[in-house]
């Protein structure tokens, strides 16, 4: 009983080294009269039945690697695809991997293994490229196809609070204007947040930078990681709040949570989608040879190989394009954009959408964007001179313009920013020219924030005496240095009416060189120095020293739409420290 099992097995080795057309014939000839072989003299059932009964010892697998938000959709018209070929000994496997992730990793010249790449936007090859630039690397090969889907960006917000919302007032220019808040994943990890930065960056234009970069300090007070902690937020947060999302994205998310649904509004003035970008990656392992070394029958046959798979993969490309039933139901359109969706949170019918602009200028808005959002610990020093009080503006005293202006540009500091205050004059505290009447502390604690509010409405009250700048400014920069936060950007804006009326005090050359001397002595903790000016009556020339002394600025404003922007513009000025002069 053994020796028959020992030829089955012999025969079966052999059989699995035989190509399918020999097979057909040695059945066909040693099984004669067999019915079943009969019923599978159709080449295609013979391979199907040769795969699934001897497997594949050399079978094809080609890898693509796909975007989480597309992945399962992908994968449902994959296992339609290996079905169809196991005949053939061809399957496409699917990985799932954020399109960053994937972007760095070919950027770094790490190898994915992927034959073919799926991102949710063309905008990570651009990213791709810049990557691959700053790091000083060849930007890897790929070869871009049309797109597989699309997805509209809209904006998100719960079921039960959708009344809160006018549609007029939904869309880029509210968020621009701030008419309520809008969570915006983190634009390093999100497409859609890049593409939402470009265009609110073009509705503002070049006549309205501040209002721009105002936008972006007020997105980024709050960050999520991802879409779907930005849903979680939704659902805890006051009622005039949105999150920027896709169609598809609250399509799954009503899928898993009915009993908590999202519904997208749409932004009046038009909408951008998603693309999903078919990707060809350009094999590592052979890219990596040296081809002046290969003979001419096995270049030949490399670009066989490569033509070959770039057909295979042209195929299973273009049946995800034609699967717009699985698109559909997924929440995805079609790759021109059209398709019905029948799911709750959307409307069923497509919907017009814009074509990304120029995406080589989402580089210098990321970066803008990072900019700005850089965490900060500051210590505000607001001058209580005497002539605070006097008239500056339209009736308006320079205090009052301070407290107005402060409010607004506080309120786009994060919960993640540390914020102090001082006052002073001339001899406020003893001989000391500054008072310290709140500490630099985080501006996620609701006591603190109190306390602030409440110290900016008494200002009025505090006002007195002379002008004590200069020992003002050494002091409060050697507080900054003393409890120095390397995670943050450390510094100190100080707002003054007028010019060091302290003679007893230190000099303007003396404290020029005392903070030279501080910045020489530990370049790693830089402390800048950004000072607004109220009225003409400041000394303009001692500020801007100041400022160029320690990488600083210095601004000028004679109206309260003047404070308000420089206001503004001093918090925003965390791109350039410590170099801002």
């Amino acid at each position: 009983m053994s020796r028959p099992r020992h030829r089955s097995k012999t025969v079966k080795s052999r059989l699995i080294r035989i190509s399918t057309p020999a097979l057909a014939t040695l059945l066909t000839l040693s099984l004669a009269g067999g019915g079943a072989l009969v019923a599978l003299a159709a080449q295609n059932k013979l391979d199907d039945f040769v795969a699934q009964t001897f497997g594949c010892p050399n079978a094809t697998e080609l890898v693509v690697v796909a975007d989480p938000t597309i992945s399962s959709t992908v994968q449902t018209v994959a296992n339609a695809y290996n079905t169809e070929h196991i005949g053939q000994c061809l399957s496409v496997k699917i990985v799932t991997q954020s399109s960053a992730d994937t972007a760095a990793l070919l950027a770094s010249g790490t190898s994915t293994g992927a034959d073919a790449w799926i991102p949710d936007s063309p905008v990570w090859l651009s990213r791709l490229e810049s990557t691959a630039t700053a790091l000083g690397r060849e930007i890897p090969v790929t070869q871009e196809w049309d797109s597989i889907a699309s997805s509209p960006l809209v904006l998100a917000t719960p079921a039960v609070k959708v009344a809160e919302f006018e549609a007029s007032e939904v869309g880029w220019g509210a968020i621009l204007a701030g008419r309520y808040r809008t969570l915006l994943p983190d634009p390093e990890s999100s497409a859609a947040s890049m593409i939402a930065l470009s265009t609110i960056s073009e509705l503002a234009g070049d006549s309205d930078p501040e209002g721009f970069n105002r936008a972006v300090m007020n997105l980024g007070r709050s960050i999520p990681d991802s879409t779907r902690a930005a849903f979680a937020e939704l659902e805890i947060s006051d009622s005039r709040v949105v999150a920027l999302a896709t169609e598809r994205e609250i399509v799954a998310h009503n899928a898993s949570n009915p009993d908590e649904p999202l519904v997208a509004l749409y932004p009046s003035e038009g909408t951008t989608a998603l693309t999903y970008p078919f990707i060809l990656v350009a094999n590592s392992s052979i890219s990596a040879r040296d081809e002046s070394r290969l003979t001419d029958e096995e270049r030949t046959a490399l670009v066989e190989t490569e033509t070959s798979r770039a057909s295979m993969l042209e195929e299973f490309a273009d049946l995800i394009r034609g699967s717009e039933q699985v698109l559909n139901a997924e929440g995805f359109r079609d790759n021109v954009g059209g398709g019905e969706i029948l799911a709750s949170g959307v409307i069923a019918a497509p919907t017009a959408t814009k074509n990304v602009g120029d995406t080589a200028e989402l580089t210098s808005i990321l970066r803008n964007w990072n900019a700005l959002n850089l965490r900060s610990r500051i210590l505000t020093v607001v001058d209580v001179s005497g002539s605070m009080l006097e008239r500056a503006w339209d009736g308006q005293r320079r205090i009052e313009m301070f407290q107005n202006s402060a409010e607004d540009a506080f309120s786009t500091l994060s919960e993640d920013d540390e914020l102090g205050m001082w006052l002073f004059s001339k001899e406020r505290v003893g001989t000391e020219d500054w008072e310290d009447v709140a500490g630099i502390r985080s501006m996620n604690d609701p006591d603190h924030v109190k306390n602030l509010q409440a110290i900016i409405d008494s200002l009025p009250s505090r006002i007195n005496g002379y002008t004590g700048l200069n020992d003002t400014v050494l002091a409060a920069v050697t507080h900054v240095r003393e409890d120095y936060n390397s995670e943050k950007v450390n510094s100190v804006m100080l707002i003054t009416d007028g010019r060091n009326e302290d003679d007893n005090g230190i000099s303007l050359q003396k404290l020029l060189d005392k903070l030279t001397e501080m910045i020489q002595k530990d370049t790693d903790e830089p402390v800048p120095v950004v000072l607004v000016g109220i009225g003409p009556d400041t000394d303009v020339e001692a500020m801007r020293k100041i400022a160029q002394a320690t990488g600083g600025t210095a601004y000028q404003a004679n109206n309260p739409t003047e404070l308000s922007n420089v206001m503004l513009e001093a918090l925003s000025q965390r791109d350039c420290r410590p170099n801002c002069s």
